[in-house]
């Protein structure tokens, strides 16, 4: 496994970051290339005010703070994945959810196995291949009607969940001040643009921030002048977080086409794996 570790020189963050590294590295081994973005006019314009930013394998794992804790499952996970000992789909679940402002730790869910092979090709498309991606992704089965709402998008335009009627819904609770919830925004921007397709599937992210400003510095910090590929909302004093009972962030909960919640995750996810968008795409298709 390589890990890149994009930094600058005199800066506190990217000792730390350092230090980080090289402890992880002392438990799970791998190859590590460390850059200053100083020395590179082109590193520095795409990751000044970022760093330290860390790439696990080529992919952007960090920015600005680590997670040990994150880091060690994402390395110990490549690791499993290049011995052949580990489904890529086998847990997609990165980090832990946080309540208002303070870290805890989400339940577990399993999904019991399914017993006995009648066909092995159709056994492998119906059954085993989305027990695999339940499982990867901790699915929580749910089965209740979802509690309406009706609130304003990043634009000013009221926003209800009677728009979404006839549709799959996905729907994000989250804040600007949760790591864990950040960190997976990225990965549902890409689910929500590789299902866009889907004129009958909708991502609405709801956040439980008590303004629109830190929502606005995220998003401009994050994407940029592009606005995010799905619909944001703003969820004051988290009142419909708590009517789906949301206690931690973040917590997802999809929306069948008659407007049942059918399953909850709670925690970030790791969206833009193929799992996740297979297990959408079978309940769309």
């Amino acid at each position: 496994m390589q890990v890149e570790l994009y930094t600058r020189r005199s800066s506190v963050p990217c000792e730390e970051a350092k230090a980080i590294l090289d402890r992880v590295r002392s438990q799970i081994p791998f190859d590590l290339v460390e850059v200053d973005i100083d020395l590179d006019e082109k590193l520095r314009r795409q990751f000044d005010g970022d760093v330290p930013v860390v790439y696990v394998d080529g992919r952007k794992a960090f920015k600005r703070v680590i997670d040990e804790q994150v880091l060690v499952r994402k390395l110990e996970r490549g690791r499993a994945f290049a011995m052949g000992t580990l489904d890529p789909r086998a847990n997609l679940t990165r980090g832990r959810p946080v309540e208002r402002r303070t870290k805890q730790i989400f339940a577990w869910v399993t999904v019991g196995a399914v017993l006995g092979v009648f066909a092995n090709t159709a056994y492998r498309k119906l059954i085993a291949e989305p027990a695999l991606e339940v499982r990867a992704l901790e699915v929580q089965p749910e089965s209740f009607p979802a509690p309406p709402f009706a609130l304003v998008d990043l634009q000013g335009k009221p926003r209800t969940l009677a728009d979404y009627r006839g549709k799959v819904v996905f729907v994000n609770f989250w804040a600007s001040w949760c790591a864990p919830c950040r960190e997976e925004m990225s990965d549902l921007a890409r689910l929500a643009m590789g299902l866009s397709d889907h004129k009958d599937f909708a991502m609405v992210a709801i956040s439980v921030d008590d303004g629109w400003q830190p929502i606005h510095d995220y998003f401009r910090e994050q994407f940029g002048s592009v606005p995010p590929p799905f619909t944001v909302l703003l969820d004051v004093g988290a009142k419909v977080s708590a009517a789906y009972g949301t206690k931690q962030y973040p917590e997802s909960y999809l929306i069948d086409r008659q407007g049942r919640v059918v399953a909850k995750f709670v925690g970030s996810r790791e969206w833009a794996d193929p799992a996740a968008r297979h297990y959408l795409e079978r309940l769309l298709n």
